[in-house]
């Protein structure tokens, strides 16, 4: 019993995921968790539809601080869990893997659901099956049918071709083996057929978002096809972006519109949109 009790209350829990994989499950992690479960039973989330469903997820983590590069630990790939701190992308992939709870189930449902939206085929092999770029990850949650892209009217073609990590990532860059497995993702990438909504237009076709949808912000950064990502929310009849902003140092809503979030920053060129399957 004594040994039970411990286990329950340590600080990190190892849990053994499928394919082989160890996530070190911090306590921490274990009561935001728990603090999920009961926000969602409260607001009895599972009754909504469920683009609401993200939606309120999303609020859940408003004021979470911001912290970039929470998955890039040293030593072999695993899967990571930190509720506490995110950048715009573990943000997306959290919300995600929480929205998609059933009534319920928790730590290992939401471990299967983070492994789902954060790797290629749910499968965590190495740093090359972990789905990096934006519009990859996009193709991979169509595949898997957990989202859809949302078709935007006014849409053209996304010219960029990627190979930021190939040129970039210090991970690569003593390991010929891994950069070729990345690279020839790459190629399988910039093969496909992609479109974005031009920033200017954004504001004509903002009545075609949904409270929940996941904007993917298309970038002019050579090598990068996106350069960031957050989640619809609707204020004061505006579409606006919930996400994780290094601005702001926190997940947080912004304060204008998306069109009037985007036009500033000359290296946002465009969205895509994409909205969970029911």
């Amino acid at each position: 019993m004594k040994m039970v009790l411990a286990l329950t209350v340590a600080l990190v829990v190892l849990l053994q995921c499928r394919g082989g994989d160890t996530a070190r499950v911090a306590g921490e992690d274990r009561a935001v968790l728990e603090r999920y479960l009961e926000h969602a039973r409260a607001r009895r989330l599972d009754t909504l539809p469920v683009h609401r469903r993200v939606a309120e997820t999303a609020l859940f983590f408003l004021d979470t601080p911001y912290r970039a590069g929470t998955l890039d630990d040293e030593g072999p790939e695993r899967l990571v869990v930190n509720l506490r701190e995110m950048d715009c992308v573990t943000f997306v992939d959290n919300v995600l893997a929480l929205a998609m709870l059933p009534p319920g189930r928790s730590l290992d449902r939401f471990l299967d659901n983070l492994r789902r939206v954060r790797y290629r085929d749910g499968k965590i092999v190495d740093f090359a099956s972990r789905l990096h770029y934006s519009t990859d990850w996009l193709f991979e949650m169509q595949r898997q049918g957990i989202l859809r892209e949302v078709e935007m009217p006014g849409s053209l073609p996304l010219a960029n071709k990627v190979h930021y990590l190939t040129r970039h990532h210090p991970a690569l860059a003593n390991d010929p083996a891994l950069r070729a497995r990345v690279a020839a993702h790459e190629e399988r990438i910039n093969a496909r057929k992609k479109q974005y909504l031009p920033k200017e237009r954004v504001e004509a076709r903002a009545g075609q978002l949904r409270e929940g949808d996941v904007v993917l912000i298309t970038t002019g950064r050579e090598g990068l096809d996106t350069s960031h990502l957050g989640i619809v929310v609707e204020r004061d009849g505006m579409a606006c972006l919930l996400h994780a902003s290094s601005d702001a140092r926190a997940v947080v809503i912004s304060p204008v519109s998306l069109r009037d979030y985007l036009r500033p920053v000359g290296r946002h060129t465009g969205i895509i949109a994409a909205r969970m399957i029911d």
